[in-house]
């Protein structure tokens, strides 16, 4: 690893997603207190914010294998402050309605999109040897800055939203100055028009890797089976089953990415990992359990629980999937191979979303939970058992 890019690079992945972690439980409780939004609404809502990725990532990815990655970030950070300045002025001066939510969530969503390759594609330029204890890293940096901003974001009762949303400005906005103090790229700019075959080419990349494209199918499931859950089932359990308010969705919140950073202190000290395929299907595995425990109806504590051991789960499949995509993609497009294994989760978020707040409200939050875990467990057994993903290990990067 280079000694100044990559640390630089965590203090920018740091405060985004210090300021996610917060943001997601001040937009959860907007929608489940302050609006007091149906199950609908609520996965509405939350796609809303998770359908541009969808849409630009593999136009984001396409882009960060063109232009230089640290000036998207740049851009992505300021432009990002500004909407949620505009945000909490909006609630400073007038009530918030539903449908204004609605543009808001893409606005922010469509900048997440493009981050999301971006980030990725600066970590394979500042990093030299093995690649998944850098991913491990940075996976640790992103989890504990996670659980942080979750925590303070459990004071949007007490306060009000208006002076956390200011905080999460300031946040967000100090991302900017290390990111731009990233090495520049050495490779010249493209000047030409993107074409539809540059959007193509990562897509065909990963299609045709008998590596890759198992990872992707998981991918995708992870995307509708565990993120639209995660987003929308579990802040109305909180409402619903538990008559809790913000701080208790700070706790579920931040139960998951401290998982994940307890799981990759294990992967760091570990060295990496090696049985990389391994480690993802485990990791899906005991995703689907953790999942089948909240549906069991236990009392609160063991439903933070529960997310706690989804997010050590989720610290093998996440640190696995990334650290293969990043070490079998090719350099000329790894930002587009890159933003395809993306595209898996964050595409597949919306359409989890929506269905898990269409589906709740006829068969329940616990049911909806319990099938979430079954269909995982079933597709994670068939792609394992069909593909040659146990077997896969990692590549040196260098």
């Amino acid at each position: 690893m280079t000694p100044r890019g990559y640390p630089l690079l965590l203090t920018g992945i740091g405060t985004w997603f210090g300021f996610w972690g917060a943001h997601m439980v001040v937009f959860q409780w907007l929608l489940v207190e302050y609006l007091g939004a149906s199950p609908e609404r609520v996965g509405t809502a939350q796609m809303a914010i998770t359908l541009p990725s969808l849409l630009f990532l593999l136009v984001g990815g396409a882009a960060a294998d063109r232009i230089d990655p640290r000036r998207m970030m740049v851009v992505i950070h300021l432009g990002t402050a500004a909407l949620v300045a505009g945000l909490t002025l909006w609630l400073a001066l007038a009530e918030i309605r539903f449908a204004g939510i609605i543009p808001y969530a893409i606005a922010i969503g469509t900048l997440q999109a493009f981050g999301f390759p971006a980030r990725d594609t600066l970590l394979s330029e500042v990093v030299r040897g093995s690649m998944s204890r850098a991913v491990a890293g940075a996976t640790l940096a992103q989890h504990a800055s996670q659980v942080a901003g979750s925590l303070l974001a459990g004071a949007t009762s007490l306060l009000g939203p208006v002076p956390v949303l200011g905080g999460l400005v300031l946040m967000v906005s100090a991302g900017a100055p290390p990111l731009a103090r990233l090495p520049r790229r050495e490779r010249a700019a493209h000047r030409d028009p993107l074409s539809l075959a540059e959007l193509r080419a990562g897509v065909l990349e990963v299609l045709g890797s008998k590596t890759l494209f198992p990872v992707l199918l998981l991918a995708i499931a992870t995307g509708v089976l565990y993120v639209g859950p995660y987003l929308v089932v579990l802040p109305l359990l909180v409402r619903d089953v538990y008559h809790g308010g913000a701080a208790e969705m700070a706790i579920l919140n931040a139960m998951f990415p401290l998982g994940s950073v307890l799981g990759g202190l294990v992967i760091v000290w570990r060295g990496g990992l090696r049985r990389t395929g391994r480690a993802l299907v485990l990791g899906q595995l005991c995703a689907s359990v953790c999942i089948a425990a909240i549906a069991l109806d236990p009392p609160f504590t063991g439903a933070a629980a529960a997310v706690l051991g989804w997010g050590l789960s989720g610290a093998l499949f996440i640190n696995a999937g990334r650290t293969l995509f990043q070490s079998h993609a090719s350099e000329a497009h790894r930002a587009r191979v890159l933003s395809v294994y993306n595209l898996g989760v964050m595409g597949g978020a919306p359409i989890g979303s929506l269905a898990a707040g269409l589906v709740a409200t006829p068969l329940g939050l616990h049911e909806t939970l319990a099938l979430v875990a079954a269909l995982a467990l079933a597709i994670t057994l068939a792609v394992s058992a069909t593909t040659s993903l146990l077997y896969e290990k990692e590549t040196e990067v260098g």
